[in-house]
């Protein structure tokens, strides 16, 4: 019999995704559905590999060509047929490309709902103007520091970083940002074409001339003559012999900026850190906004204090806007009712939100927290509350051991956030977990 809406069931035949072996498998919907077994037993093959993504690649086809290439797409799965597959949603434990622009606050997006709060409902200085959304994410150029550019911090590039040991000589290597191998001695022989002794300590170079050698953002292009000595190129040039080739000189800090810039290499972007420093920056003081963002307030906080606060707290923070009894609240209802309105509304819907992160047990974070710095289970609960509060129904939500990392106590709450994604209609949902 064929799965169909009526039967309550998704039928699948002839499942071999990856250590598969031809698995007929009927899974109720409207049901919480287990998958468990010892490791390598196929639960995330069956979850992922074969439900997930026979879902996923039936929506794909009704989306345009040129708009697929946005998604990341899996594999067409290795199965004979599945029938009342209803669509899906993947709750995964990975984390994607780690980023630390990317917080608590944008996966469930109520850094949007802050922002939006501060823009229309904040305490703004007199005569200050009226800021979009937009303006308080450092993410963007309306809101990012100016002088850091939303990073927080400044990183710059110090002559005591770049010569450890002024005691060796260039030839000695005593430039130590920069590149080795054949760049490295490209850029010494262009110094010794400028009549720069490279055999003498660094630190009996003129100062004059040590600043140019790490600082100079001048790009000359110097007739070279490959591995001579000063002496050498001085008769050379006064013979005018044809040099080896014409070098291009880059200073040591243009070099270690634009390769922590630009590289797309990881090992090499360490490689050149290791010649930065790193200051909190003096024009927002690490809060990563412009001084007129940071001026707004709420609850007597700005946006960057208020998303340092840990959820336990900013819950309670927002109850009595939410309730109507902040005496702010009150006062606005009598100047700007409209204003006051926005400001209850936003406030009743935070705390909302926030209710389900507290029921799942992460009221300790904050929503500046650094997704690379959470554990896969914490960021999974995350983008789980997100689901409870997305009101979508006739789902399958697919999660991979969704119950990981998490105390026994904290279990109960899990249950019930995917109890609430059932009862809100979503047809069923599968949870990929280690058997106990």
């Amino acid at each position: 019999m064929r799965g169909d809406p009526t039967t309550g069931f998704v039928r699948m035949r002839g499942a071999r995704e990856h250590n598969l072996k031809n698995v007929d498998l009927e899974i109720p919907r409207d049901a919480l559905v287990v998958f468990t077994g010892v490791s390598g037993s196929g639960k995330s093959s069956l979850a992922f590999g074969t439900l997930y993504a026979e879902a996923q690649r039936r929506y794909l086809e009704s989306v345009a060509p040129y708009a697929r290439r946005l998604f990341h797409q899996m594999g067409v799965p290795e199965v004979d047929e599945i029938d009342g597959l209803p669509p899906a949603v993947a709750l995964q434990q990975q984390r994607g490309t780690p980023t630390t622009r990317s917080s608590v606050g944008s996966v469930t997006t109520l850094s949007n709902l802050l922002r939006m709060l501060y823009s229309r409902a904040g305490d703004y200085p007199p005569k200050q103007p009226l800021l979009y959304a937009e303006s308080f994410s450092p993410n963007t150029p309306e809101g990012a520091c100016p002088e850091c550019h939303g990073l927080g911090r400044l990183f710059d590039v110090t002559e005591d970083l770049m010569v450890p040991d002024p005691a060796l000589t260039i030839r000695e290597k005593a430039v130590a940002a920069w590149p080795g191998a054949w760049q490295g001695q490209n850029l010494r022989d262009i110094l010794t074409a400028m009549h720069i002794d490279i055999d003498v300590p660094w630190k009996d170079l003129p100062k004059k001339t040590r600043d140019w050698i790490l600082y100079t953002e001048e790009t000359p292009s110097i007739p070279v003559y490959a591995h001579f000595t000063m002496n050498e190129v001085k008769r050379a040039q006064k013979r005018k012999e044809e040099p080896s080739y014409m070098g291009t000189f880059t200073g040591a800090r243009r070099h270690v900026l634009q390769t922590f810039s630009n590289t797309q290499s990881a090992m090499m972007k360490r490689k050149v850190a290791q010649f930065m420093a790193s200051t909190e920056c003096r024009t927002c003081h690490g809060k990563r906004l412009r001084p007129e963002s940071l001026s707004v307030t709420f609850a007597g906080l700005d946006i960057a204090e208020m998303s340092h606060v840990p959820l336990k707290r900013m819950g309670k923070l927002f109850h009595p806007f939410a309730e109507g009894k902040a005496q702010r609240l009150r006062e606005l209802e009598r100047e700007h009712p409209e204003k006051a309105e926005v400001m209850r509304r936003i406030s009743e819907d935070m705390c909302a939100r926030l209710a389900i992160l507290l029921d799942l047990g992460l009221g300790y974070l904050s929503l500046d927290r650094s997704t690379p710095t959470l554990s896969p289970g914490e960021l999974q609960r995350l983008r789980l509350a997100t689901q409870v509060r997305s009101n979508l129904f006739g789902v399958v939500y697919v999660l991979d051991e969704p119950s990981a990392g998490l105390h026994p106590s904290d279990t109960k709450a899990l249950l019930r956030a995917l109890d609430k994604l059932k009862a809100s209609g979503n047809r069923s949902s599968w949870s990929s977990t280690r058997s106990t």
